[in-house]
């Protein structure tokens, strides 16, 4: 048996687990334009998977116009190019972007581009030492302040008995709030066991319709039934779920016809992991018919203390997205093309 072309083989497929394994984003842009090859750290940075990025163009990807310009100039000239653009997770982190011609003998057959996030470790570190230390100096107080004003509403009369209702339900609130930073702050310790989305999802929907207002909301439940159980704590992942369904029911709260859509399904898409092994992945999808999310909110979505509610902390989605990455998943929040917004959360079905 002819062994021709096995080195040549050999040699591509180790070069394509050694751009596979570096922590650094690493994008392939073929002459055209097109996208080549992602690796896992890109299709982290860009929140797309592989096989849905492969043969676009670049500019479809976030951030795509920059990276367009870049390919195409070191296409042109032969040269390495350099530059920056906003991160498409955290537009105050500018990503910077190297660009090296792939050259095959005089012709340029495309672009290597390297993406590299500023580390932005001991920024993270920081703000959660800050916010747990902030968190637990405010909780003794206030648990103080809570319990007298609750004694003295009981015993004060005329106003001054309204007034300490009042701060007691305020304490209350901040309590909550204080509470919401500790989950933020610290990592999140997962009590792993099989899971029932649907069991998780029925006692969400029980809760979301005691939600004042929500007798009116018309809940849509499309389950796939040959849904196998997933590995997770079963209360994070509720406390994902109810976050993302009072998120749909205010969103629907003030229109005519009001409609949420609960979906699951195994994903057509998979998760790739490091080593470069792909995993199944269970998906979960909030659909809601109200006006959509602003533009410049979405890019904000998972930014702690961004929010557009009235009476809302910004830590709902922050705190999510956390509780969804200890179990190895993702989660995404969109537009829908035909009007409302859509989120999806993505879980593994199988054991790392």
């Amino acid at each position: 048996m002819s062994r021709t072309g096995q080195p040549a083989q050999l040699s591509a497929a180790l070069s394509r687990a050694a751009i596979d394994s570096l922590a650094d984003a690493v994008v392939i842009v073929g002459a055209d334009g097109g996208v080549l090859h992602l690796n896992p750290a890109a299709e982290e940075l860009f929140g797309r998977s592989r096989e849905r990025s492969v043969e676009l163009p670049v500019r479809a990807l976030p951030g795509g116009a920059q990276l367009e310009k870049v390919a195409e100039r070191t296409v042109r000239t032969h040269e390495g190019q350099a530059t920056e653009f906003p991160s498409p997770q955290d537009r105050a982190l500018p990503v910077s972007v190297t660009a090296t011609p792939l050259l095959d003998g005089a012709v340029c057959a495309g672009a290597v581009l390297v993406l590299r996030v500023p580390r932005s470790a001991d920024r993270a570190l920081d703000f959660e030492a800050l916010a747990a230390g902030l968190a637990h100096e405010i909780k003794n107080p206030l648990a103080g302040l809570q319990g007298s004003a609750e004694l003295l509403a009981r015993e004060a009369e005329g106003p001054a008995r309204e007034y300490a209702a009042v701060i007691a339900r305020e304490a209350k609130r901040v309590d909550g709030l204080v509470r919401e930073l500790l989950d933020l702050a610290r990592p999140a310790a997962l009590q792993q066991a099989p899971v029932e989305l649907h069991d998780v999802l029925g006692d969400a929907l029980v809760l979301a319709r005691g939600i004042p207002g929500a007798d009116r909301i018309a809940f849509v439940e499309r389950y796939d039934p040959s849904l196998p159980p997933v590995l997770g704590d079963e209360e994070k992942l509720m406390q994902v779920v109810l976050n993302l369904v009072r998120n749909a029911v205010d969103a629907v709260a003030a229109t005519d016809s009001p409609r949420v859509t609960i979906e699951t399904s195994v994903s057509p898409l998979r998760l790739r992991v490091a080593s470069g092994r792909t995993r199944p992945l269970a998906r979960i999808s909030i659909q809601d018919d109200g006006p959509g999310i602003p533009e410049a909110m979405l890019q904000r979505l998972f930014t702690p203390f961004a929010t557009s509610k009235p009476h809302g902390t910004g830590l709902g989605l922050a705190i999510s997205r956390r509780i969804v990455e200890a179990h190895g998943g993702r989660i995404e929040v969109r537009n829908r093309a035909g009007g409302g917004a859509e989120a999806n959360v993505y879980l593994p079905l199988d054991v790392p």
